[in-house]
């Protein structure tokens, strides 16, 4: 669950902190708080899975594949965990499949 909270809050700094360059781990990991060598494990999955993609050499880092609100939650989670077929996570996944990771980091949580 740690992952994929943490899976999810990387999409969405990369959200905020894109403008077309590439966004280093290093810069994640400070915005978020998390050593760059579990940055490097969730973007490596998120990478396999065409959420984003590296871009090497000097000036490198990730780049989003597609335009950032339209990556849902249910992508992240299936790119940085195994679910089986058929599991009871199914109706879960398929209603997250309609929640944009643009939406949780748009949302204002309003403190009582």
């Amino acid at each position: 669950m740690k992952r994929i909270i943490a899976s999810v809050r990387v999409v969405a700094v990369m959200k905020k902190l894109y403008t077309g360059a590439p966004v280093t781990v290093a810069t994640i990991s400070n915005e978020l708080k998390l050593s760059p060598s579990y940055v490097e494990q969730i973007v490596s999955k998120l990478g396999k899975a065409k959420i984003v993609r590296g871009q090497k050499g000097p000036g490198g880092g990730y780049h989003l594949c597609k335009p950032e609100s339209e990556t849902s939650v249910a992508e992240v989670i299936r790119a940085v965990t195994i679910i089986p077929h058929s599991s009871i996570f199914d109706p879960v996944l398929v209603a997250l499949d309609s929640v944009l990771v643009s939406q949780l980091s748009d949302a204002k949580i309003s403190t009582p």
